[in-house]
């Protein structure tokens, strides 16, 4: 049996052009046709923007167009005609995140997530993934957010910090994709040396002794069996100086962080000897290493924090 052919009429994907194809109803229905009209457009797929946008518009207010996606609503499941508007409605089921429609579009931000398996990121914050749909889920959905804002903006926790805290495991593949969702969020992610900065403060990083160093250094004991690392032969004395006096100190304990007015920046000082008795800090610097602007804004953010402070330049004290 041969069946029927006839002559439908379609508009190109990529130029707009309208074009005839014989072709059974069959065929039609099930969308097996081409979709450009020359093999040249076919293979095209290199266009500008205002080329895609001048394309499509002209493409979907052609009556081709218009007629073949009323004739696909004829034939699917998921539209009904409505009598009272004559017009084909959609009747597939719809997640509403927040509720209802009006509170999708007040809530815009959640409403985008196009699936609820981006929700189960949240889970460990503390979301009730089985509020999806209720008015209350907006309340979660901010409750979550604003917790990871307060542990990564203000608390300053790295990602994986944060993914170790809560557990994240079983619902976030690494720490990596939580910075997707503060990125996301419009939350000011760190950079690569910001990161590091961090890791020096909280103290999760320490400056690498090593043997290589143009300096005398080395550990030492002091008097009172602790084991503290010297970088210069200044420090060295000046620890011994304390050992004689018997006088209780650390090396390098302390992470201040500081605004450094050379490059306008945030950094993070260590400084090179802590008095607890005196809430003292000292600074051991050579001629060489003195850096003057830059002792000025440490000493700056010490005296912020209550810390007393004084700088011993070739083993005499001056002021900075």
């Amino acid at each position: 049996m041969v069946l029927q052919k006839k002559k439908y009429k379609f508009i190109c994907g990529y130029c707009g052009k309208e074009y005839e194809v014989e072709m059974t109803e069959n065929s039609y229905n099930k969308g097996k046709y081409k979709k450009f009209c020359s093999r040249k457009c076919a293979n095209t797929r290199t266009h500008s923007v205002e080329t895609k946008e001048k394309i499509s518009n002209s493409v979907k207010k052609s009556e081709a167009y218009k007629n073949h996606l009323l004739t696909k609503k004829k034939i699917s499941k998921n539209f009904i005609y409505d009598n009272a508007t004559g017009l084909y409605r959609d009747i597939r089921k719809k997640v509403i995140y927040c509720g209802t429609i009006e509170m999708n579009n007040l809530y815009p931000e959640i409403s985008k997530r196009q699936s609820p398996n981006w929700f189960n990121k949240l889970i460990p914050f503390g979301l009730d993934i089985n509020k999806i749909g209720s008015e209350c889920f907006v309340d979660e959905y901010f409750k979550c957010k604003e917790l990871l804002y307060t542990e990564y903006v203000i608390n300053r926790l790295s990602p994986a910090d944060i993914y170790k805290k809560y557990g994240c495991s079983k619902y976030i593949n690494n720490s990596e994709t939580l910075l997707h969702v503060f990125k996301s969020w419009g939350f000011s992610t760190r950079g690569h040396s910001d990161a590091v900065k961090e890791c020096f403060i909280q103290g999760k990083l320490n400056i690498p002794t090593s043997d290589k160093s143009f300096y005398k250094n080395g550990w030492h004991t002091t008097w009172n069996g602790k084991e503290v690392y010297y970088r210069s032969q200044y420090e060295l004395d000046y620890a011994i100086e304390l050992d004689n006096r018997m006088v209780d100190y650390d090396m390098e304990c302390l992470r201040i962080k500081y605004y450094n007015t050379k490059t306008n920046s945030e950094a993070c000082a260590i400084p090179d000897f802590y008095i607890p008795d005196q809430n003292l800090i000292v600074e051991i610097k050579s001629s060489y290493t003195l850096d003057i602007q830059n002792m000025r804004d440490k000493f700056n953010a010490y005296k912020k924090l209550g810390y007393n402070c004084k700088c011993i330049c070739d083993y005499k004290e001056i002021t900075i």
